[in-house]
């Protein structure tokens, strides 16, 4: 539905269909990494945003509607936002859609008080400071974002990115550094710069982090949904796998209303968190048109979030996936299937890896090795049937269903090296996936 200016919803609860499922916790501390885990006072966690592009400029010109998006999101258990902090974007509706910093005089207090309502109902900001295209100091910017934040609000902030996409129009890397260095020295929160847009700005940013004594690796993976009947998606999460010692950011992946390519599947939306958290990227963005804020040529976006169509069904698939992943797991070692030592290897071999109309199977089963022994392996596109051979023994195995986080009954629970088990899978669109645990030896 649309907002009638005159008649704004104030509470997402009072949106009929959208009470929360989920009891809100509200976190608190600062948010530090250990390896490529992050944590807060309260431990470890997995960070679970959503775009909200446009949240400043809602903030200052439709607060009812902002405050009722996030309190549905929070509701949905979300905790941290993806906001711009400038951009030159049109008019939508005869509403000014820019944000330009060192010409507006509300900006400053609108900032404040987008982080503060937000962290007030639980969600924190991963603040990107330049969408682009104002013209503004890049330096100035730097500087008032962090005076900001140290004031007070250290503990509300997830993390700062230097700038949206800068390969894509944008600026420099050598100004995203400089910065990152000027963030730095005043506020202790983690800092990110951009996401590559080519293999060579893949390991131009991973230089400029390491050299830098930055935290985290944003990635804008590839999107598109027609390849292997969406499971493509799913696989781009393994390209966090590459950027250790950082922590990965799933920043801005496929979604409802997303552009280039759209994914509105549940298990795979769940999947593509699950799969880029036990690659090393405990951060996790939900991206959709409707966090963006702007009008597509072709693709419908919706105006709230709760307009969204299955919107209660994809949001519950997102979050409860990573009930089914044991803390610490973005730095144990990934093992992909079909690899040999001296390289780590997975523990159950898929029968067949499929592409395209090929076979039955997986789609895809990567895995990942703990210090102690425990296991994690997600096979993904289970088309028709898959038998997973042990590549050593396992002992403690369950095979998990991720969307009603419930064991799958019948299925051997230990195994010698060359046992299989057999995992249902679905129709030629192979719409089945599966998270299993055990432990090696």
């Amino acid at each position: 539905m649309k907002i009638d200016p005159g008649h704004f919803l104030l509470f997402a609860s009072d949106v009929k269909g959208t009470a929360p499922s989920k009891p809100v916790t509200s976190r608190s501390g600062l948010v530090r990494r250990h390896g490529r885990v992050v944590y807060d006072d309260l431990g470890e966690f997995y960070p679970l945003g959503f775009t909200y592009m446009s949240s400043m400029q809602y903030v200052h010109e439709q607060w009812d509607r902002y405050k009722a998006n996030l309190e549905y999101m929070a509701g949905k258990g979300f905790n941290f936002k993806r906001p711009l902090t400038e951009v030159s974007w049109p008019m939508v509706n005869g509403f000014d859609m820019t944000l330009d910093p060192q010409n507006q005089s509300w900006w400053h207090d609108t900032l404040r008080k987008d982080i503060d309502y937000a962290y007030s109902v639980g969600i924190r900001s991963g603040i990107t400071l330049r969408g682009k295209g104002t013209n503004v100091d890049h330096m100035w910017l730097a500087r008032e974002v962090a005076s900001i934040i140290k004031d007070g609000r250290v503990d509300k902030v997830l993390c700062c990115e230097m700038e949206n996409e800068y390969s894509n129009g944008g600026d420099p890397l050598q100004e995203l550094i400089d910065m990152a260095d000027e963030m730095g020295a005043v506020i202790p929160n983690l800092l990110a710069l951009s996401t590559p847009g080519d293999e060579d700005e893949i390991e131009e940013i991973y230089e400029a982090l390491s050299s830098h004594d930055l935290d985290v690796y944003i990635r804008h993976l590839a999107r598109n949904s027609g390849a292997d009947y969406g499971w493509r998606d799913v696989r781009q999460g393994y390209d966090h796998h590459n950027d250790r010692p950082f922590v990965g950011a799933n920043w801005e992946p496929t979604g409802p209303g997303s552009s280039v390519s759209q994914n509105t599947n549940p298990l795979q939306l769940a999947m593509l968190r699950a799969v880029s958290i036990m690659c090393g990227a405990p951060i996790f963005v939900f991206h959709s048109g409707t966090g963006v804020g702007l009008p597509h040529a072709t693709i419908p976006r919706e105006d709230n979030f709760w307009e969204i169509p299955n919107i209660d069904n994809i949001l519950d698939a997102i979050r409860n996936v990573a009930d089914l992943i044991p803390a610490g797991v973005p730095n144990w070692t990934v093992a992909n299937t079909q690899w040999q030592p001296p390289n780590p290897v997975a523990p159950f071999q898929p029968h067949n890896h499929w592409e395209g109309d090929h076979g039955d199977g997986v789609n895809k089963a990567y895995s990942a090795l703990a210090p102690d022994g425990r296991i994690i392996q997600m096979p993904c596109g289970v088309r028709g049937h898959a038998r997973m051979t042990a590549s050593y023994p396992l002992h403690d195995v369950i095979v998990y269903d991720p969307l009603t986080l419930q064991p799958v009954n019948g299925l051997p629970t230990s195994f010698d090296q060359g046992q299989s088990m057999d995992l249902p899978g679905g129709g030629q669109d192979a719409m089945k996936a599966y998270i299993i645990h055990g432990r090696r030896g």
